[in-house]
C-alpha cells in the first residue's frame, strides 16, 4: 500500500500545487484554449456554415464575461478579438480572430487565436505573450 501521512510537509497541498512559473502560465494557457474552446463549440456547434462566420464570431463574446471572472482574466480586446476578414483558403471560408489575455493584475498571459473555418469545430490557442496581432485587423462587427 502507498500513502502518505498528511503532516508529513513534503506532500502538503502547498508544496504539491507549487510549480516553475513558466509551466505554470503554460498551464493556464493550455486551460484557457480548452475552456474557450468548449465555450465556442457550446456556443456555435460542432460544425461552422460558410456563409455565417462573422455572424458566429458576433456571437463568440456571449459567455466570454463568466470566463474572466472564473479564471481571473482580462480579454483586449474583448474576446474572440480582432480579425483581417473572412479569408478563401483551399476552397472554404476562414476567420481567424485574436485578442490579448491579461489576468487580473495585468500581467500579460497571451494571445487567443480562434479559428472557424467552414465544415470544421471551432479551435482556439493561446500563444505566449508578444504574439502579433496585426495592427489593421479590425472587430467582426466592422464587416458587413
Amino acid at each position: 500500500m502507498i500513502g502518505w501521512r498528511i503532516d508529513d510537509p513534503s506532500r502538503t497541498g502547498e508544496h504539491i500545487l507549487r510549480m516553475d512559473p513558466i509551466l505554470d502560465l503554460e498551464r493556464r494557457r493550455l486551460l484557457i484554449s480548452a475552456t474557450l474552446t468548449a465555450q465556442a463549440r457550446r456556443c456555435l456547434g460542432e460544425t461552422l456554415a460558410a456563409g455565417e462566420l462573422l455572424a458566429m464570431a458576433r456571437r463568440m463574446n456571449e459567455g466570454a464575461d463568466s470566463i474572466e471572472r472564473a479564471h481571473r482574466l482580462r480579454f483586449e480586446p474583448a474576446y474572440p478579438g480582432v480579425t483581417a476578414g473572412p479569408e478563401s483558403v483551399g476552397g472554404t471560408s476562414r476567420l481567424l480572430l485574436a485578442c490579448n489575455v491579461r489576468d487580473r493584475d495585468g500581467a500579460p498571459v497571451g494571445v487567443v487565436f480562434t479559428t472557424l473555418i467552414a465544415g470544421r469545430s471551432p479551435q482556439v490557442s493561446v500563444a505566449p505573450p508578444g504574439a502579433d496581432i496585426p495592427g489593421d485587423w479590425r472587430p467582426p462587427g466592422d464587416f458587413h
